[in-house]
């Protein structure tokens, strides 16, 4: 039987609806699926493609279900066509249980979840409005009256005036007037700003799902910043049934100007009516370790006394003034706190504050270090709960609530918060450094038009207010949402997202290996803490390189600052979580996928496609290449959770070539004076073939593949293979890579090898079930090590002085060649080149972190000298590699 055991990852938290991945051996899945219990009793499920082999059999499989449905392991299996009745068997409902309804009108679509009844509102060229849903309500109260994204942009604008002075001798002034003429010759520098709220206006709503379990509704639109619409904007909204949650998946996108547009907030605001008196209007915060509650009119009044009340009020309790007189009288009489902010404005403090009028003072109510980032509004129609999912990490986060006083309120989930500095999006600086820096071209090159960044909430609708220990639940259910996952051992065997291994610890030298792997993780986990490797727009990356003199990594040193996926950091931090199933480098490589995909990656514009290579800032390389936003860093986390924003992410960038051959910096003007796109077998073309690959076996759209087969054609028919060129001219209307010749002062040789290459051309070569591919890149693995006379030998001369540099980044493709032409030599120098990497940088330590003078364990001031996240990520993918390949030849 063909089956599929998923488990609950380890310290994440059950509840709500779950998204998951399924991978299948080519014919094994044909469309339907059943899910199953412990006891074999079938769950509902919602289920579709993702993926297919080429046949049409399904490669990856997306599911959905309600995790409160499932035990902690299920087992997926997919049915045969003359079993599909147990496919249908498998989609109903029990009698007892709800199913989304949704009706499409004229304004839009009136979806009832069987516990929840709003309005998705469509798109209008009458009304440019951005109104994403309205009239949210639970046992037929309206607590939600509507829903739609907020804006801030402040606008800067700077005016320089000099003023005039006199040319006088200095002998002819006194002290006193050299002293008043310094005052005057200034040039005074005076920066106006303005802030501007936008009130948005949707472009197109489309229902992207439809299911009885789960619908999602896709929102794009603009920001009205000005006199034109800009900020672009994609949200996803996400309804189950049964169920009295919504999830938003917020994606902001930047198309403005850098020296004057500066983001001063952005999140999602609901307009409540939370009905009843003010004294019945509560405000909770999930703080550090315990919750925040007040209310809107407070009953803790010196004169009269109602302590019994004010204890009833404190406990949640709906109070009827009906009870006594003096309770109007009360409340009559004290301040009403209209308005409360929880701001966490870093990683390491949140305040809450209250104010009761707009022209009054904000008064601080608590502060703490890492809000749980979830708040709770409650009245007598019932109680809304918001959290913002990574809170403290993405820090500047708010969460507000505004009219707490009135019938009539807003609360608003804010990714950046307007409490805070404006995010300033211009460069460190206005030059390049080339040389002194490792930055790409004298040219600056930085833009942020383009990039954009991704924050989620949840929303929970409830008739009364909730109790401290479940909105502290659902804090901890945000914050560590609900992730289910096969097994290492199933991923393995299913050659899920390629070649890699399992760990075993069989010897010493598997003992020393997979020691050295799990330092090298840990080291990097402790960094991003001990660093402050956090905010909106940083969380998820790691550094390049580091300064052993400053005991820090080099941030503000051109391209040694931000890795930017350099030698995909991303499959390093993957390939080790699927070895191993572990929840906190899931977290981390995650968190890293979401960061680069976004913040690192262009999504529309001249660069759409492109990414931005390691930099101070992280839009801040001249060098716009495809490597950084290939499709290949985003598969993981598309295929393992079915994250739908990776989804647009990797189409995206299926035509990311052609921004390519557009990029002044790859054009080559040929003798006789026409102007080409170039391309590098690796990394260039080997990106394209992993954007390529993605979108064909998503569509099965013969274009793509047929574009990836002709350049393989292209490199079998040079002299050696990927040992050729490595440098080509580019036919962008065919994909045709045309040889120019042996490139002797090339420095891309290593490049070919160590972005990701052999990774993708291994998966594609069994995708397309075509060993060309694989002939290739043994022949390079075999070639690679040969001594300059041996290479000389072999190409007639044409191969002699050129650089094979790196050569321990060469080692995954010499240990597949070993493998793939049973050469033992070659196994044991691949070894021997891995062993001699650690030691030439480790000594006999490993990768073990030191404390550094001055510094003490309780200042967590520990390094590691001699790293660099290239080293790292490298030495360990190629050991993954390496101990699938060869292990037996470890020794």
């Amino acid at each position: 039987m063909i089956q599929m055991k998923l488990h609950l990852l380890k310290g994440r938290k059950k509840g709500g609806y779950v998204t998951f991945g399924g991978v299948w051996e080519k014919g094994e899945a044909q469309g339907a699926f059943s899910l199953k219990d412990n006891d074999g009793t079938l769950i509902p499920m919602q289920s579709r493609a993702l993926a297919y082999w080429p046949d049409g059999s399904i490669k990856w499989s997306g599911h959905v279900a309600d995790s409160d449905c499932m035990s902690e392991t299920v087992c997926l299996e997919p049915i045969s066509k003359e079993n599909d009745t147990k496919a249908s068997d498998s989609m109903k409902f029990e009698e007892t249980r709800d199913s989304i309804t949704v009706h499409e009108t004229q304004k839009g679509w009136d979806v009832d979840t069987g516990r929840m009844t709003l309005t998705i509102l469509k798109a209008s060229q009458k009304d440019l409005t951005a109104d994403l849903a309205e009239n949210i309500c639970i046992d037929g109260n309206c607590l939600v009256q509507k829903v739609y994204p907020v804006f801030q942009v402040e606008h800067r604008s700077l005016e320089d005036r000099n003023l005039e002075h006199k040319n006088l001798e200095r002998s002819e002034k006194s002290d006193n007037e050299i002293a008043d003429d310094c005052t005057t010759e200034r040039s005074i520098n005076r920066t106006y700003t303005e802030v501007i709220e936008s009130h948005g206006m949707l472009e197109s709503t489309v229902m992207e799902t439809s299911g009885p379990l789960q619908v999602v509704f896709l929102f794009r639109g603009m920001h009205m910043t000005g006199e034109k619409p800009g900020m672009p904007f994609v949200i996803r909204l996400y309804l189950g049934a049964g169920s009295r949650e919504m999830k938003i998946v917020h994606t902001f996108l930047f198309d403005g100007n850098e020296e004057k547009d500066y983001l001063k907030g952005m999140g999602i605001r609901f307009e409540t009516t939370l009905g009843g008196a003010p004294i019945n209007h509560h405000i909770q915060y999930a703080a550090e370790n315990r919750v925040f509650h007040e209310a809107a009119v407070m009953l803790n009044s010196s004169h009269p006394r109602l302590p019994e009340f004010f204890k009833s009020q404190m406990n949640g309790e709906m109070i009827d003034p009906k009870l006594d007189e003096k309770i109007d009288e009360v409340s009559e009489n004290m301040p009403v706190w209209n308005r409360y902010r929880l701001i966490q404005d870093s990683a390491y403090h949140f305040e809450i504050r209250k104010q009761t009028k707009h022209e009054c003072c904000e008064i601080k109510c608590k502060q703490g270090g890492r809000s749980k980032g979830a708040m709770s509004v409650s009245g007598e129609n019932g109680c809304l709960t918001v959290g913002i999912r990574d809170f403290w990490q993405k820090y500047p986060g708010e969460l507000e609530a505004q009219g707490l006083g009135k019938e009539n309120g807003a609360v608003t989930a804010w990714f950046y918060s307007p409490a805070c500095e404006a995010y300033d999006f211009r460069h460190y600086d206005t030059r390049s450094y080339p040389r002194t820096g490792y930055e790409g071209f004298e040219d600056v090159g930085a833009s942020a038009f383009g990039i954009g960044v991704t924050s989620e909430c949840t929303i929970q609708l409830e008739e009364k207010i909730m109790p401290e220990k479940e909105l502290l639940s659902f804090a901890e259910r945000v914050q560590n949402p609900c992730v289910y996952l096969g097994t290492p051992e199933y991923y393995h065997k299913k050659k899920a997202f390629g070649y890699w291994s399992l760990p075993h610890f069989d010897n010493e030298q598997e003992k020393l290996l997979e020691e050295q792997l799990a330092n090298a993780f840990a080291f990097y986990k402790q960094e991003v803490e001990n660093r402050d490797w956090y905010g909106l727009f940083d969380y998820g990356d790691v550094m390049h390189s580091y300064d052993s003199v400053r005991h820090t990594w080099r941030y503000d040193v051109g391209g040694f600052a931000w890795q930017n996926t350099e030698l995909v950091d991303t499959y390093w931090l993957w390939l080790y979580f699927l070895r191993t199933g572990r929840e906190d480098v899931f977290t981390m490589a995650e968190a890293m996928s979401r960061h680069c995909s976004e913040v690192d990656t262009y999504h529309f514009g001249p660069l759409k496609g492109l990414g931005s290579r390691h930099n101070v800032r992280h839009w801040g390389c001249s060098c716009k290449e495809p490597r950084i936003g290939m499709a290949g860093h985003n598969r993981f986390l598309y295929y393992l959770t079915v994250d739908d924003r990776m989804g647009d992410v990797m189409e995206n960038v299926k035509d990311a070539d052609l921004a390519m051959s557009k990029n002044k910096h790859n054009l080559l003007t040929l003798p006789d004076g026409r102007v080409v796109p170039g391309v590098r077998s690796g990394p260039d073309w080997s990106s394209y073939v992993s954007n390529w690959m993605t979108h064909y076996e998503r569509t099965l759209d013969d274009f793509y593949r047929k574009r990836i087969e002709t350049g393989i054609a292209d490199i079998a028919a040079t002299p050696y293979g990927f040992a050729s060129g490595p440098d080509y001219l580019y036919d962008v209307k065919d994909g045709h890579l045309i040889y120019n010749g042996e490139i002797e002062n090339t420095p891309n040789q290593h490049l070919q090898i160590c972005m990701g290459g052999p990774q993708i051309w291994l998966e594609v070569a069994d995708l397309l079930e075509d060993d060309t591919l694989k002939n290739l890149l043994a022949d390079l693995g075999e070639f690679y090590y040969l001594s300059p006379e041996e290479k000389s030998k072999i190409t007639e001369g044409k191969i002699v002085k050129r650089p094979f540099s790196w050569q321990f980044m060469a080692t995954g493709v010499s240990a597949f060649a070993a493998y793939w032409k049973k050469d033992k030599a070659l196994a044991k120098k691949t070894w021997d080149i891995l062993f001699d990497e650690l030691k030439k940088n480790a000594g006999t330590e490993g990768i073990t972190p030191m404390y550094y003078a001055g510094g003490t364990e309780h200042d967590n001031c520990q390094e590691i000298s001699w790293i660099s996240t290239n080293t790292i990520s490298q030495w360990c993918l190629n050991v993954i590699m390496g101990l699938e390949f060869i292990r037996e030849f470890l020794s």
